[in-house]
């Protein structure tokens, strides 16, 4: 019954929405820990959540413009609130739509191929946040110091809430799939049980 009310459409943005919330908040009550320096290990469960249709086998029921729009629209939030740069995580979303795709087409789907679609994802939107960064003058971390102060520990981080939220919204995706009337069995003798419209042409 729950699942009848669900529409991948608007579960997706939803969830990435919750997901970028859940970020701050993970990343707000675990700072004496995940933030001790120089450590810096940075929750991405918005990303997750913005590939998770691929992940899930679920993106058919979504239109490019609903995949790359929320993507794009998530990462502006994401800077205005998070990074305060504008542009580095609106530009690095979309792409990670594209990369996420790209790899999983070579994947089924399942929990660990999902994973590892999401490692090198994630590991690809680290280095490209990293290189972007540096561009900017604003990275001021060697690329040794980067791999081994954020990039392990968010990918240690990243990997934990994966095993956490991955069945869970696998479970929602799925279920809020538009159910496929190509698969329903009407041969011609379930029909006649169920319409009355043959007995009316006899009469």
């Amino acid at each position: 019954m729950f699942f009848k009310y669900l529409r991948t459409w608007w579960v997706h943005p939803l969830l990435v929405f919750v997901a970028l919330l859940l970020d701050g908040s993970i990343a707000f009550q675990g700072a004496e820990v995940l933030y001790k320096m120089p450590m810096a290990a940075s929750p991405y469960l918005v990303i997750l959540a913005i590939i998770m249709p691929l992940l899930s086998g679920t993106q058919d029921q979504l239109s490019t413009w609903n995949m790359y729009g929320t993507a794009f629209i998530a990462g502006l939030i994401y800077d205005i609130y998070y990074t305060g740069y504008v542009g580095v995580s609106m530009i690095g979303f979309p792409l990670m739509v594209w990369l996420a795709s790209s790899i999983q087409q070579y994947f089924t789907t399942s929990f660990l191929w999902g994973l590892s679609t999401w490692f090198l994802t994630l590991s690809a939107y680290l280095i490209f946040d990293y290189l972007v960064f540096g561009v900017i003058n604003v990275a001021d971390m060697t690329g040794e110091n980067f791999i081994l102060f954020h990039m392990f520990p968010s990918l240690i981080l990243n990997i934990m809430l994966y095993v956490i939220f991955f069945s869970l919204l696998n479970w929602l995706y799925n279920g809020s799939r538009i159910p496929d009337i190509a698969s329903y069995d009407v041969a011609s003798k379930q029909l006649d049980g169920r319409m009355p419209l043959r007995r009316r042409s006899q009469r």
